[in-house]
């Protein structure tokens, strides 16, 4: 029983005995949440954690081994792994201009923003030409309209969360290289080979495993305070992006679960930055497979994680904004690498977190890919979440 009387939620899966720790903070995490979630591990190819449970409590419906929901950004850090497989091939150079393989983008002052620009948020560019939040539902006709756009501030002279903007531009990159969008690249490229769930763009087929994410009203952020006239044009940029995101969580008549990221034109549709429907043990299995062989398929050799793991922000700072945000001073290549207040296992890991606390990312010199996500969101202070610690303090230690 849990501390308040309510009823024990029941925990599904496998766990190798030597991570039975493990088990018991995921409980933990679901008797918390009060609803579903799941949570995955493979180390050195096996899997060696693979857990969910919970009900989700606006349909009652218990979560299932293949129960998904959003991942949001961590959707990023599968755009990530796929731009980094064709910088493996050497089909696309960081350090090449994004117009290199877009050429309609080399206008309005960004000839010379690079695909590492892109991957690391320092492109200048923010913001998306939208005129209402279901135009991110066709991402060839916004890239299309981003390309004519000039940057937002000077490309390179600021570190700003591109949050919509990320996997659009880079999705865009990837398909012209490649001639799939990212959501049919990520079928043939990871999903198919390691028979991992992973969609951006869900099939109808799907539709029924899928449980609505769970959060307060969106509170739009506060306008960015006094900043110096380099960083302001940043900072606006900043605030106005966070703005385009408030109507995808804006409910119907005040009712929990009609918001547009729960409907199925959000799934169906494309959307790289923040539109991955997944299984943790899908993720998981990509980010194992990113470290060491899984079912024999490996994603990226030693020499791409050590290069696209590394910190590729150069010291492009970001401007502050807020007194009270925490400014990120290293990122990698499309990755999101361990910092302070997402150490995940320590230095060399690189991954994404989600909006509202999921969690997936890979650690190289363990050998080991992770994933968590839930129907419950959390906002707490950056790096505050209490899930990711309860299962990450019980995970270590069993890697040894």
């Amino acid at each position: 029983m849990s501390n308040d009387g309510a009823t024990e939620i029941a925990v599904h899966g496998d766990v190798r005995s030597d991570f039975a720790a493990v088990r018991s903070a995921f409980a933990d995490v679901l008797q918390a949440d009060r609803a579903g979630g799941a949570l995955c591990v493979v180390h050195r190819g096996e899997t060696v954690v693979d857990l969910w449970g919970g009900v989700d409590p606006l349909s009652g419906t218990a979560w299932e081994r293949d129960s998904t929901t959003l991942a949001f950004s961590a959707a990023k850090g599968i755009v990530a792994m796929l731009v980094a497989q064709q910088i493996q091939r050497g089909t696309i150079d960081p350090l090449a201009p994004v117009a290199a393989y877009w050429p309609e983008f080399a206008v309005a002052g960004k000839a010379s923003i690079t695909v590492a620009d892109v991957l690391t948020h320092t492109a200048g560019m923010p913001t998306l030409p939208l005129d209402d939040a279901r135009d991110l539902l066709d991402p060839v006709r916004l890239a299309a309209r981003a390309a004519q756009r000039s940057p937002d501030y000077p490309p390179g002279s600021a570190r700003v969360y591109h949050v919509l903007s990320y996997g659009l531009l880079a999705g865009e990159i990837l398909r012209r290289v490649t001639g799939l969008d990212a959501g049919a690249l990520l079928q043939q490229e990871i999903a198919a080979p390691l028979g991992a769930d992973l969609w951006l763009g869900t099939p109808p087929e799907a539709d029924g495993r899928f449980r609505p994410v769970l959060m307060d009203p969106i509170v739009p952020p506060p306008e960015p305070g006094g900043t110096d006239s380099a960083s302001g044009a940043a900072c606006r940029s900043a605030y106005t992006s966070t703005l385009q995101i408030v109507p995808l969580f804006e409910r119907e008549d005040g009712v929990q679960g009609t918001e547009l990221v729960n409907g199925s034109d959000f799934r169906r549709a494309l959307v790289p930055g923040g539109g991955l429907v997944a299984t943790a043990r899908g993720i998981a299995r990509a980010y194992g497979a990113c470290v060491a062989p899984v079912d024999g398929v490996r994603l990226l050799d030693d020499d791409t994680v050590a290069r696209v793991s590394a910190d590729w922000l150069d010291g492009v700072a970001e401007p502050a904004c807020n007194p009270a945000a925490a400014l990120t001073t290293r990122w990698g290549l499309g990755f999101e690498i361990a910092h302070e207040l997402c150490p995940m296992l320590g230095p060399g890991s690189f991954g994404h977190a989600g909006m509202g606390g999921r969690l997936a990312f890979a650690h190289p010199g363990s050998r080991t890919g992770f994933a968590f996500i839930g129907q419950r969101m959390l906002f707490p202070e950056p790096g505050r979440d209490p899930r990711w610690r309860r299962l990450l303090d019980a995970l270590a230690p069993a890697l040894g």
